[in-house]
C-alpha cells in the first residue's frame, strides 16, 4: 500500500541503512502479511450464513467486509506516517496486539454488532502490516535488494488475499463454525517476540509535525471511495474526487505535508507508486465485489 502511506523525501530517496534486515526479518513479515491479508478475505464465503444466523439483509452483512477494507486502507496511511514519530516495533507491536483482540471479541460474539465492531478492531490492527512492510524495505534495505524484498511483500498479499483466504474460508464452512475465522489472526502472536527482537537495535526517530489535516483528506478520499464501491453511488464518487483534489491543495500549501510533493516528481517513483495504486485498487476492487456478490 505504498500509494497511501505519508513518507518523508529523506526516507524514501536515500534510506539510511542504520538497522540490519535478514532474511528471518522478512520471511516473518511475509507470514504476517498474508495472515492480515486473509482476514480480509476470508469471511466474504461465510457471508450468507451470518447473514441468516444474525438475520440481516445482504446489505447489512456485507459491512464485515467492507468495514474491514475500509478501515485497513485508512489505518495504513496513518501507520505510514506515524513511522516517521514512533518506532517501528512499537506500531508493530500495538497492530499485532489490535489484531489480536479484535479477534478474541469476534470469537466471543452473540451480536451482529459486536462481529462488526470486531471487525474495526482487527482492520485498525493489521493495517499496520501493509503500511511498514513497505516503508522498512525503503528505508533499510540498500536499493539492489530492495526489489526483491518488495516484490516478495507482494506476493505475500497476493497468497494471502486472492488464495489462502478463500481456501481457509471454505475448509472453515465446511467442518466448523463460521467464528472461528476469527482464531486464524490470532497466529501473528508467533510474530511479536520476533519483531522486538529483529527491530531491537533501532534508533529513536526525531518527531515530527503530523498533518492531521492531510491525513483526514487522504483517509476521507479513500473512505468515499471504497463506498462509492460497495454502494455503487456516484455522489459518492463525486465526493471522493473532490476530496483528493483538497489534498492535493493541502500537500502542495502547508510546510510539513502529509505525502511529500516531492516524491512524485521523481520519475522512478512515479512509475512504481503508479504500478502500486494499480495492484491495490485491483485488489480492492475484488474484495470488495465478492463481499457484495457472494450471496
Amino acid at each position: 500500500m505504498k500509494n497511501i502511506q505519508g513518507r518523508s523525501s529523506t526516507n524514501m530517496m536515500e534510506p539510511a541503512v542504520e538497522l540490519e534486515i535478514s532474511d528471518n526479518f522478512i520471511h516473518t513479515m511475509v507470514f504476517t502479511m498474508v495472515i492480515s491479508m486473509m482476514s480480509a478475505t476470508m469471511f466474504n464465503i461465510v457471508l450468507p450464513e451470518i447473514s441468516q444466523e444474525y438475520g440481516l439483509t445482504y446489505t447489512q452483512v456485507s459491512w464485515i467486509s467492507s468495514a474491514y477494507l475500509l478501515v485497513y486502507a485508512i489505518g495504513s496511511a496513518i501507520y505510514g506516517k506515524l513511522s516517521d514519530r514512533f518506532r517501528l516495533k512499537s506500531l508493530l507491536t500495538v497492530g499485532i496486539l489490535l489484531l489480536s483482540l479484535g479477534s478474541l471479541i469476534g470469537l466471543a460474539a452473540q451480536f451482529y454488532w459486536m462481529v462488526l465492531f470486531s471487525r474495526f478492531i482487527q482492520a485498525a490492527g493489521a493495517s499496520v502490516i501493509p503500511a511498514l512492510a513497505m516503508i522498512i524495505p525503503a528505508r533499510y534495505i540498500t536499493t539492489n535488494r530492495r526489489g526483491k524484498v518488495f516484490g516478495i511483500m507482494a506476493s505475500g498479499l497476493a497468497l494471502g488475499g486472492g488464495v489462502l483466504g478463500p481456501i481457509a474460508s471454505a475448509i472453515v464452512a465446511d467442518f466448523a463454525h463460521w467464528r472461528w475465522l476469527f482464531v486464524v489472526p490470532l497466529l501473528t502472536l508467533v510474530t511479536l517476540p520476533l519483531f522486538r527482537h529483529y527491530l531491537a537495535s533501532e534508533k529513536v526517530r526525531t518527531p515530527s509535525v503530523f498533518d492531521w489535516i492531510g491525513g483526514l483528506l487522504l483517509g476521507g478520499t479513500v473512505a468515499t471511495l471504497l463506498l462509492a464501491i460497495t454502494g455503487e453511488r456516484w455522489s459518492l464518487a463525486i465526493s471522493s474526487i473532490a476530496l483528493f483534489l483538497m489534498f492535493v491543495t493541502r500537500i502542495h500549501s502547508t510546510t510539513e505535508p502529509f505525502i511529500e510533493p516531492r516524491l512524485f516528481q521523481n520519475g522512478r517513483y512515479s512509475v512504481g507508486d503508479f504500478i502500486d495504486i494499480f495492484s491495490e485498487c485491483h485488489w480492492l476492487f475484488h474484495s470488495v465485489f465478492n463481499s457484495n456478490h457472494a450471496g
